[in-house]
């Protein structure tokens, strides 16, 4: 099954809720797809924030890079966070398709 969890409340028990759940699909072998909303990027750049450890996790539960949106602030946003955060971030491609995905949760 693939799931594609889409990040976009601003809140930090939001954001938390979704990645960890991406985290835990994924060790029982689901495909995750993470994409992450501009909404969110403030959390994102605090360090001490639980978003900002586990999207640097990614690549320990085989999840792909996380989507950002093609926008200005995602271009931003890889300048401003560290190295390890920005090698877990990518662009949303640009033949994105929601239907490719068996289930979309958004938080």
């Amino acid at each position: 099954m693939s799931i594609l969890i889409r990040l976009t409340t601003g809140t930090e028990l939001a954001t938390y809720e979704g990645c960890a759940l991406a985290l835990t699909l994924a060790s029982f072998g689901q495909q995750v797809q993470l994409m992450l909303g501009s909404s969110v990027f403030g959390i994102l750049m605090q360090p001490e924030s639980r978003l900002h450890g586990m999207i640097k996790s990614l690549d320990l539960y085989d999840i792909p890079p996380a989507w950002l949106p093609e926008d200005v602030f995602s271009s931003w946003i890889f300048g401003m966070v560290p190295e390890e955060v920005s090698t877990q971030m990518d662009f949303i491609p640009e033949d994105f398709d929601s239907n490719q995905f068996d289930q979309v949760f958004s938080f």
